[in-house]
């Protein structure tokens, strides 16, 4: 059987959980998408996290339409200690996440429990892909179709195949196992990657199974968490060096592509801010771990000035031209079979990926060698 068959799953209770802070803006699109799934055995948990504005009242709305939903609400202690918060008031064998201004394909549910479900025990979650979406539920760009099945704990490290928070689902023995989400993030003021924390710690004791399908709306926008690059940048850079010390025992092969490729998302962030001072760190982190890869930032960066400027000599010549307007349509009117795209990178290659798949399988430690070689 494939992870596209669907074994009869129907009356097994999933709890979803719902972290809400101030998300009025599209958190009923994003409870339109949870209380439309095609399974409808579900324990909606929405916790109001502090917020002040509207949030509460369309909670309400909604609840008193759907005896599924519970709401909670607390002080503001941060999308972590929100969903343990939700965690702890469920009892489905089953849970999902979904941040509140993301959105499900109204089969999500449906598709990602008949994948877990048929494994054994020792696969502990599944998750999906997504595509990325615009304010107003637009379709901007495919994500990612990179995935990985099984032990992917030294491939996941490196490529984060997830994504986001709101594509992952859990047997409750993960949360009994390692013991929720991490809080202790936001209270050092590097929130944000938390959902990757969460993630490793899960492979670090399971197997993972994958749908590689869409099937996640992921809501790119100001007020978003993600917004925030220089503290997701720092938060990246934590969870990757908090996974790297709680596994002792991780190739040091596996140890410097993930360094690299963690300061290599790091650089791109404090690149874009401006932020030279801890660019220049990151990069020094990216020349010690993969030179190569360094040298070819660097060139990139050379390039792109000089483009810069040829730019600004051109556009005085010749007038700039009425850019195309983009066609997109909204997430829930694509097929999620259409696949996605993109994924491979300069790093991010698909002999790297084959070479951590070889050390996943094994679950032993290789030789030191470094990034560049593999």
């Amino acid at each position: 059987m494939t992870v596209m068959e669907m074994p009869t799953t129907s009356n097994i209770p999933v709890a979803v959980i719902v972290p809400a802070y101030n998300a009025s803006s599209y958190l009923a699109e994003t409870l339109r998408s949870v209380v439309d799934q095609t399974h409808k055995a579900l324990e909606i948990v929405i916790i109001d996290d502090g917020s002040t504005d509207d949030t509460a009242s369309i909670c309400r709305r909604f609840a008193d339409g759907d005896a599924r939903i519970r709401i909670l609400s607390t002080e503001n202690h941060g999308v972590a200690a929100a969903r343990n918060t939700g965690i702890q008031a469920s009892n489905s064998p089953y849970i999902a996440f979904l941040d509140a201004d993301d959105i499900w394909h109204p089969t999500y549910i449906e598709r990602m429990l008949s994948a877990l479900y048929r494994l054994p025990d020792s696969w502990g979650a599944v998750y999906s892909l997504h595509r990325f979406i615009d304010p107003e539920g637009y379709c901007t760009k495919s994500g990612s179709s990179l995935s990985a099945r099984d032990s992917i704990l030294s491939r996941h490290l490196v490529f984060r195949f997830v994504g986001n928070g709101s594509g992952f689902m859990v047997r409750r023995a993960v949360v009994d196992t390692i013991g929720g989400y991490d809080p202790s993030y936001a209270r050092q003021g590097i929130g944000g990657c938390e959902d990757f924390d969460f993630e490793l710690r899960t492979a670090e004791h399971f197997k993972i199974e994958t749908v590689p399908l869409g099937l996640v709306g992921y809501r790119v926008h100001s007020e978003a968490m993600s917004a925030d690059r220089s503290r997701m940048a720092r938060s990246l850079l934590a969870v990757s060096e908090q996974c790297i010390a709680r596994n002792p025992t991780l190739p040091a092969f596996v140890v410097s592509c993930a360094r690299a490729s963690a300061h290599l998302y790091a650089f791109s962030k404090f690149a874009a801010l401006k932020d030279w001072p801890s660019a220049a760190a990151s990069l020094k982190q990216i020349y010690h771990h993969s030179p190569l890869l360094a040298s070819g930032i660097i060139a990139k960066l050379i390039l792109s000035k000089a483009n810069r400027a040829a730019h600004r000599v051109l556009s005085k010549a010749w007038p700039a031209r009425q850019p195309k307007q983009k066609n997109f349509g909204k997430f829930e009117e694509i097929d999620p079979l259409i696949p996605l795209v993109g994924g491979w990178s300069r790093f991010r290659t698909k002999a790297l990926l084959s070479r951590l798949s070889e050390i996943d399988r094994s679950g032993e430690s290789s030789p030191a060698t470094s990034p560049q070689d593999a």
